[in-house]
């Protein structure tokens, strides 16, 4: 008997900066971002709390869709998939939430398309949704993603 094909999704997200002109935040304690995708959670490592935030890190995510046989059912999944990208201030045990993010997996990968062009992979930036205790007006989070679609 055949074996059975399954899809595997490798995604990688590159997290450039947290840009937001003229704010300074009132605690001094580090920043980092907090990300779920795929049903994964992990978080970058701290920086200083100075705009711009700046991350440099990559983080991968994966995930296996065994009833997935080909790349449409994957992107039909990544619609039922979530994304969410908190920024998170060290200032008392668990942090303060300054703002998040959340879309569909798939809105997140694979952007529809905007009057200025851009493409999955290339440098990309979306805005943060602040907090009521964020000081000043929404960061903007700039980063760079790729995804591969394998069967294994």
């Amino acid at each position: 008997m055949p074996r059975r094909k399954a899809l595997k999704v490798v995604v990688d997200v590159h997290f450039h900066a947290v840009t937001c002109p003229g704010v300074f935040l009132p605690e001094q304690q580090d920043v980092f971002l907090n990300v779920e995708l795929l049903g994964q959670r992990k978080r970058t490592k701290a920086a200083p709390p100075v705009f711009p935030f700046l991350f440099h890190e990559k983080l991968r995510f994966d995930k296996v869709f065994s009833h997935a046989t080909d790349p449409v059912q994957i992107a039909n999944a990544l619609d039922g998939e979530s994304v969410r990208i908190e920024l998170v201030q060290l200032t008392y045990p668990g942090g303060e939430l300054l703002a998040t993010y959340e879309d569909s997996a798939r809105e997140f990968l694979f952007p529809t398309p905007r009057i200025s062009p851009t493409y999955p992979g290339v440098d990309r930036e979306v805005l943060l949704q602040r907090s009521y205790s964020f000081p000043g007006i929404a960061p903007k989070l700039e980063f760079s993603s790729r995804t591969i679609i394998k069967e294994v």
